[in-house]
């Protein structure tokens, strides 16, 4: 048996970790109350952070003192829960030095600060309650929009050409957006003219951000590259894996070639045509028999029932997932689907899945046609968004008894996960969606893809132009989706590969635990999901 003071040692440092862990969250939900009002902080609903270079600095230094602290305690210590809590807040502390303090993502990105702006607006209404009940908050924000757009133009320093463009464009969309959402909160305002006096202000506000943004001095064309160094530091830390950029190059480009061999052999079972020509001919034919919102919902619950029949997951009571249509003023802001998850801290795990049916808006028979066509192959969305997919591992996530884990957010986990769900609902039929097995090894290939044009971004020796180029040759996109994609990508560095390499990871965890360990599917994937969305590799070696 351990001795009693050691015991008391373990304790003393399992307490010195949890207080720095906790004066970092509530420091920075003071700094960054829009932050604290998504985790499900709802005292900051009203509120908007300084976001003035002083308050920038002030939390690169809150993170230099957090993560001193973590690191200096004895790592041998932490055991379980303990030692995946820490490890993943030294990774998230070192993630946002890399992107706060060294790269100065706040000086260069312009739409890092628009983006905050109409999020924190945007946030509220997409929750899907009552405009009533958030009315006073959206108003307190909107009122706040100008000093935070003011304070965050006096952040930059030569950003970015790109993502000045990219901030441009955002602004525009803020304006948009704002000017289609002020009638709706008008309509419920006990003030109308002030409303739309506030709404006027928080538009005329992005539009002088963007002319601002315009005037600059840009920086270099490709300076949102991090550098092979800076690029192999969030392999390790945001995947969890030992990798140098050439060995993920190298692996991006194997991963194409096996999916294009995967998929003509799919494709061989349909004929002669290719898989690009069965899947359009799929969706041409495809007639959902009904409006587009009650084809989602049906699917959803049909997912959701074979999952619970098949029990490859366990799927918990108590969560809330309502399939919504988009509303009229948010209609531009998504894609053809798209899901807003929990919140973190909240009592209720309460969803939306939205669904975004432009055919709604067409008169033309031809072009109301070409927009449902958009929807095809609905029931892998319903997978990858829902059941099992997103929404069923947020709502796991979101019940850890660790405050810490909720908060974790490392894209190997959570779109490796939705890329394995997507691969299993074909294999254990879940999804009945005629020719479904090609749209998902195309969406593979499309990945396969990401993971090259993810390193050549990064290390520079690609411009945005031939990744858009490769897209548009090898996935078949058009060149505006293309650059479109492209476009995220030069601020996200290891994410678009992660989707994926992250299935791969749990491919290789499936074969050793399931196929040679004999795990049941179910308790492998329970297990998974028991640990918050945190790299594969972290917690690997805990099975048994």
């Amino acid at each position: 048996m351990p001795k009693p003071s050691a015991d008391r040692e373990t304790r003393a440092v399992l307490a010195a970790f949890q207080s720095a862990a906790e004066r970092w969250l509530d420091e920075t939900c003071e700094l960054f109350p829009e932050h604290a009002s998504r985790l499900g902080f709802h005292a900051y609903d009203g509120l908007l952070g300084a976001n003035t270079p002083a308050e920038r600095k002030r939390h690169i230094r809150l993170l230099e003192e957090t993560l001193a602290a973590v690191e200096q305690l004895p790592g041998p210590v932490f055991t379980g829960d303990d030692r995946l809590d820490r490890r993943g807040l030294l990774a998230r502390l070192r993630m946002d030095l890399l992107f706060e303090r060294d790269l100065g993502r706040w000086r260069t990105n312009p739409q890092s600060h628009c983006d905050a702006a109409v999020g924190s607006v945007f946030e509220l209404v997409a929750r899907g309650g009552k405009i009533a009940a958030v009315l006073p908050a959206i108003e307190s924000r909107l009122a706040k929009i100008p000093g935070f757009l003011a304070a965050g133009a006096e952040c930059l320093r030569r950003p970015d050409p790109l993502w000045a463009s990219l901030a441009c464009q955002s602004c525009e969309g803020a304006v948009e957006f704002l000017e289609g959402l002020s009638g709706e909160l008008e309509r419920h305002s006990q003030k109308p003219r002030r409303t739309a006096s506030l709404v006027r202000g928080a538009a005329q506000a992005f539009r002088d951000f963007e002319s601002t943004v315009r005037r600059m001095r840009t920086g270099p064309e490709g300076g949102f590259a991090i550098g092979r160094e800076r690029f192999e530091f969030l392999i390790r830390e945001n995947l969890g894996l030992d990798l140098s950029l050439p060995e993920a190059r190298a692996l991006g480009e194997f991963q194409v070639a096996r999916q294009e061999f995967l998929l003509a052999r799919a494709a061989k079972k349909y004929g002669r045509k290719t898989a690009r020509e069965l899947i359009g001919e799929a969706a041409d034919a495809w007639d959902p028999g009904m409006p587009l919102i009650d084809a989602y919902r049906r699917a959803t619950e049909s997912v959701k029932a074979r999952l619970r029949k098949a029990g490859t997951a366990t799927v918990p009571d108590g969560d809330t997932l309502r399939v919504l249509p988009v509303p009229p003023f948010l209609r531009h802001q998504f894609p053809t689907a798209a899901y807003s998850g929990p919140e973190p801290f909240a009592r209720r795990q309460s969803a939306i899945f939205w669904v975004n049916d432009l055919s709604l808006l067409e008169t033309d028979p031809a072009k109301k046609r070409a927009e449902v066509r958009q929807h095809h192959g609905l029931e892998l969305t319903c997978v990858h968004e829902a059941w099992p997919g997103h929404h069923l591992q947020f709502v796991v996530q979101f019940r850890h008894r660790s405050r810490l884990r909720r908060l974790f957010a490392h894209p190997v986990f959570y779109e490796g996960w939705t890329m394995w769900c997507e691969k299993t609902a074909i294999e254990t039929g879940l999804v009945e969606t005629p020719r479904a097995e090609l749209v998902q090894l195309h969406d593979a290939l499309w990945r396969a893809h990401r993971i090259v044009v993810d390193c050549g971004l990064q290390d520079g020796s690609l411009r945005h132009a031939a990744a858009a180029r490769r897209l548009c040759k090898g996935v078949g996109f058009t060149p505006a989706r293309a650059r479109a994609d492209v476009n995220w990508y030069t601020s996200q560095p290891t994410v678009p590969m992660s989707y994926l390499i992250g299935r791969l990871e749990v491919e290789k965890l499936h074969e050793r635990l399931c196929v040679r360990g004999g795990w049941p599917l179910k308790k492998f994937n329970d297990w998974m999901l028991s640990h918050g969305a945190i790299p594969y590799s972290w917690f690997a070696a805990d099975a048994r």
